[in-house]
């Protein structure tokens, strides 16, 4: 792309693209893509880069997959669209419902397709409300997520979003969607305010004695959050959480729309802690982000209640992409490569590499609170780790160190100062040592005068 072409499409990008999370500010000199192969991304000035975020966490199996081109093409011309309301479907999205209960936890029987993430989890939102309606307790219509959680920005997904910068001008949210936070600080290394560590499951106690346990539908949880920094939890958070519960008669909904498929190292990351939950909210991965995708997942006894009420009270709610032939036919070759090409595994194998190597760098002076799981790893950039203490915000180190490592060839993403990385599943151990390289130099060039 010549410099002419490329002004010219900045021109039209700010006057016209209203972009997600972004303000023309920002967009004065972008990137422009222009194509992906494998783990690498290519700008209008040929310049390659590391898509160390897998583009927003979701492409698996990685950029230029003719694949799924020829899988999605081949789709199209025998069947582009259908609809899939009462009485009407498709052979794709059959297939691609059974093969989510062959891969997802053992008692899940039911999937409704949807279309992104903040779908299926409003979608879950619903189906919890609906359980509890057909089980004679209507009064049980209120969800509890998490501080720090990430859910989405649809109205119902952004109120379950515990990151009040996500809130703020589209107040008010809506009142029966909680996000449970603990009063005073917590200084768990695993967790940091961040609701992941045992401690902080007083404050979903809290919030569901304060609302009621008649009251709560369900609580809503990433097995790591990932927008929130990737924060792993303490092994026994996700078994005690389950616990929870089930003691208080409430469903447990887990929102692994970055976590499913593979990113952790197992298929979906709750199986970590040997744990079931009752819904599951998925996308991103489902088609490597080559179409957009997602699906609510339902446990037995969930799929049972929606299935078997009276037809004249049937689970209303419906999107006219729902089930969409070419992205279940994408879906399901995505998923055949991720199997075929053992990509769950080598995630588990990068992902102790990347993370060993990242603990490697808090030999440096400024690194502290390395973390991960599978591919999700993270580390905080501090003044003084080894007494907790921050860089001031307005120095905005993270994204200096953002900056730096794009200048080097690396794309990824932060939060304050908290920077985050999640590789496509395809990354070879070569790669890995490549990436650690160019973080490595970003640290020492954005901490060098600290």
């Amino acid at each position: 792309m010549d410099g002419e072409t490329y002004r010219e499409l900045v021109r039209l990008d700010q006057a016209h693209w209203v972009h997600p999370l972004n303000h023309p500010a920002v967009q004065e000199v972008p990137i422009v893509y222009e194509r992906g192969d494998g783990i690498h991304l290519f700008g209008a000035d040929g310049k390659r880069y590391i898509d160390a975020l897998s583009g927003l966490w979701n492409v698996a199996v990685g950029h230029g997959r003719t694949e799924l081109a020829d899988a999605a093409a081949e789709q199209m011309r025998r069947l582009g669209f259908n609809s899939n309301y009462a009485g009407y479907a498709n052979e794709p999205a059959i297939r691609l419902a059974a093969k989510l209960l062959d891969l997802t936890y053992d008692n899940m029987s039911g999937v409704f397709l949807a279309n992104t993430g903040s779908d299926s989890n409003e979608t879950n939102f619903k189906a919890a409300r609906f359980y509890w309606e057909f089980n004679g307790k209507p009064e049980k219509n209120k969800i509890i997520s998490r501080a720090w959680g990430y859910h989405g920005t649809t109205l119902g997904a952004m109120s379950a979003t515990g990151m009040t910068v996500y809130w703020d001008n589209f107040e008010p949210r809506n009142p029966e969607i909680v996000a449970a936070r603990r009063e005073g600080a917590c200084q768990a290394p695993s967790c940091r305010m961040n609701g992941q560590c045992n401690g902080c499951l007083d404050a979903i106690v809290e919030a569901i004695e304060r609302l009621g346990p008649a009251r709560v539908a369900a609580v809503l949880s990433e097995p790591v959050q990932g927008a929130g920094g990737v924060f792993p939890p303490e092994d026994d958070y996700f078994p005690r959480l389950r616990e929870l519960c089930d003691h208080y008669e409430i469903l447990l909904i887990a929102d692994e729309v970055i976590t499913g498929f593979g990113r952790t190292g197992t298929w979906f990351a709750l199986d970590h802690w040997g744990v079931q939950p009752d819904l599951v909210s998925v996308s991103k991965a489902i088609t490597s982000g080559y179409l957009p995708f997602g699906a609510a997942i339902w446990s037995q006894k969930v799929h049972e209640t929606i299935a078997k009420t009276d037809p004249n009270r049937k689970f209303m709610h419906a999107y006219t992409t729902s089930g969409h032939p070419v992205g279940s036919a994408v879906a399901l070759r995505n998923l055949q490569i991720i199997e075929e090409e053992h990509l769950v595994e080598n995630a588990a194998r990068r992902g102790a590499q990347l993370l060993a190597g990242l603990q490697s760098l808090a030999e440096m002076p400024h690194v502290g609170h390395v973390r991960g799981l599978g591919l999700m790893c993270a580390f905080e950039l501090l003044r003084d780790p080894e007494n907790e203490i921050r860089f001031d915000a307005d120095l905005m180190m993270g994204a200096q160190l953002i900056e730096a490592m794009k200048e080097r060839g690396l794309v990824s993403r932060f939060r304050n100062d908290h920077v985050v990385f999640a590789p496509p599943l395809i990354i070879s151990a070569q790669q890995v040592d490549e990436m650690l390289e160019i973080i490595r130099e970003g640290v020492k060039a954005v901490t060098a005068g600290a």
